[in-house]
């Protein structure tokens, strides 16, 4: 089982905020060991062998691009990952003690994939430029495997969320490209608004990813959070992984003097 450590000291945490708002994207390295990546690829290759056998076919890039969806729910290692110290201190930092999460899933690019086009995340891709100032939502890049130049690992144009719009149609052609090239158990960081892409894999083994993103709680996360985990599985969870999943958001009743909560059926009484 993926073991736990510190989260950052103050200092580094002061630079990962100051790399995110600045530059747009923060790496930091051996987060987790070999071994503990090793244990989350494993999980992921079972779900896609069961999203297969159930009719799931979420690929794209001309098939060679695959992501799970909903990961959380499908198997304990991601309990883990989700409320990771290192990652939840990075992002109540930057978007509010309140934070949640917005999405979990896993992302497989596979031998020969073309290179994404250049894009923002949610929910800067559902609203109207200009994008308000400061940071609504940031997203979590955890490294399955190397992440290398040859095997398409994640291209940032530095500095570009701060244009408060998403890119034009070959406008990040020909600017200066951050590539995210780092060690195994290594997480990225990114501003939710900087452009940015994958890159082709040129090998012939595929790269494996987790995606997690993060909301200031006034945002609609973009996956049903709430019901990845039934109220039983999650009655013995933290109340960090609570609060992720958006089961500490109150919705008011004012009328009744009363608030409710979301349960993986519907809602209770606070």
């Amino acid at each position: 089982m993926l073991k736990i450590n510190s989260a950052l000291d103050s200092e580094r945490l002061d630079l990962v905020e100051q790399d995110l708002r600045e530059v747009g994207f923060h790496i930091i390295e051996n987060v987790i060991t070999a071994e503990e990546a090793d244990e989350a690829r494993e999980s992921i290759w079972k779900l896609v062998d069961e999203d297969i056998a159930n009719g799931y076919d979420h690929s794209y890039g001309d098939g060679k691009i695959r992501r799970v969806w909903a990961i959380v729910g499908k198997a304990p290692i991601f309990r883990w990952f989700i409320q990771h110290p290192t990652v939840v201190a990075v992002w109540k930092r930057m978007l509010g003690e309140d934070v949640i999460a917005s999405t979990f899933t896993a992302n497989i690019v596979g031998p020969g994939a073309p290179a994404g086009g250049w894009h923002i995340d949610y929910p800067y891709w559902a609203m109207q430029a200009p994008f308000p100032s400061g940071s609504l939502t940031g997203q979590t890049v955890w490294m399955l495997d190397d992440f290398t130049v040859e095997n398409g690992a994640t291209a940032c144009i530095p500095e570009s969320h701060k244009t408060l719009r998403r890119p034009e149609l070959g406008e990040a052609e020909g600017l200066e490209v951050a590539i995210a090239a780092a060690p195994k158990g290594s997480i990225m960081f990114t501003n939710g608004a900087i452009w940015h892409q994958s890159r082709p894999n040129l090998t012939d083994t595929p790269r494996v990813g987790l995606l997690g993103m993060y909301n200031r709680s006034v945002i609609y996360p973009q996956e049903d959070m709430p019901r990845q985990l039934t109220d039983i599985e999650l009655a013995g969870e933290s109340d960090t992984l609570k609060q992720l999943l958006g089961r500490n958001i109150p919705f008011r009743d004012p009328n009744h003097e009363q608030n409710w909560h979301r349960t993986d059926t519907g809602f209770r009484q606070v």
